[in-house]
């Protein structure tokens, strides 16, 4: 699987609106269960005040994020460009070779 970083930003006022109205007593565990399928997966999400917001994405392909987005409506509320990331670092690897 790829690692993704996906930048989001909603359509509009009344886009983040409803997204923050349809998700305010989701837990995290329901949040990340509704961006799941059987080769994509959402593992991180960052949200402040600002337009833009991100989630870190495992997948085989970019289309398949955008794919998942579609099926649970949410390209209807905001828009996303999903970039592939090379190197995935983490401090729970921290033997891993980065740039090898």
């Amino acid at each position: 699987m790829k690692h993704f970083i996906c930048t989001h930003t909603f359509h509009s006022e009344d886009t983040k609106k409803a997204y923050f109205e349809d998700n305010k007593d989701i837990t995290s565990k329901e949040w990340f269960a509704s961006v799941e399928g059987e080769k994509v997966k959402c593992i991180q999400h960052w949200l402040g005040d600002q337009d833009f917001w991100f989630c870190h994405w495992i997948a085989e392909s970019e289309n398949q994020i955008h794919e998942k987005l579609e099926a649970i409506g949410a390209d209807k509320l905001f828009l996303t460009m999903a970039q592939e990331m090379g190197v995935y670092a983490t401090s729970d690897e921290p033997n891993k070779k980065l740039y090898s």
